[in-house]
């Protein structure tokens, strides 16, 4: 009985020194962990139209262009206003906007809103009009369909900003058989850029 005792009094020993082992294991996890530090974030953002040209007229019927702007185009952050007159079927106006990307984050083209007004109001483009007005919005060449979603790229520690071109051309329809009601329109055009 004496070894059975004995061997009673070692499992309980055990159990207690096992018990305690977790105790203080328990106690020095439990404790407030600190880390002290600091992060720091460099990149910025940086997209905005940099510069328009000033309208370029032509008439597609083979005479003088009377197209003119009402107000000189102009550009801010990532909207551009133009105040076109035509007198004459055929008259064109077209215009080049530069989009920079001096940030250091690449931006990617979510969406491309356009609204036309006249004296009759304010709506979203239509990019042929009853009325014989046409528009045509490319960026880089492209479509807005196929351009939504390209990326401009962030501009390199060591390199140049990025740059795209939005072309942008309203034009009345030389073949149009009705004079429209007012040929003065004013046009707006906005590129919404996320992060990419």
């Amino acid at each position: 009985m004496t070894e059975k005792k004995e061997k009673k009094n070692i499992l309980i020993g055990g159990l207690l020194v096992a018990i305690i082992a977790m105790a203080v294991g328990y106690a020095a996890l439990a404790q407030q962990l600190t880390i002290n530090g600091t992060a720091q974030v460099t990149s910025t953002w940086d997209v905005k139209f940099t510069s328009i040209s000033a309208g370029t007229a032509s008439n597609s019927a083979g005479v003088a262009s009377t197209a003119t702007n009402k107000t000189p185009p102009k550009i801010t952050n990532t909207t551009a206003t133009f105040d076109v007159e035509f007198q004459t079927p055929g008259d064109t106006m077209e215009y080049d906007i530069v989009v920079t990307n001096g940030g250091s984050l690449d931006a990617k083209l979510a969406n491309v809103v356009a609204t036309a007004s006249s004296a009759s109001g304010t709506g979203d483009l239509q990019l042929t009009e009853a009325n014989g007005i046409n528009y045509e919005i490319t960026i880089d060449g492209k479509q807005i369909g196929e351009a939504k979603n390209s990326v401009l790229a962030g501009k390199p520690a060591d390199g140049a900003a990025k740059t795209s071109t939005v072309h942008v051309k309203v034009w009345w329809d030389q073949n149009a058989t009705t004079i429209p009601e007012n040929a003065l329109k004013k046009l707006t055009v906005t590129l919404e850029y996320v992060q990419a």
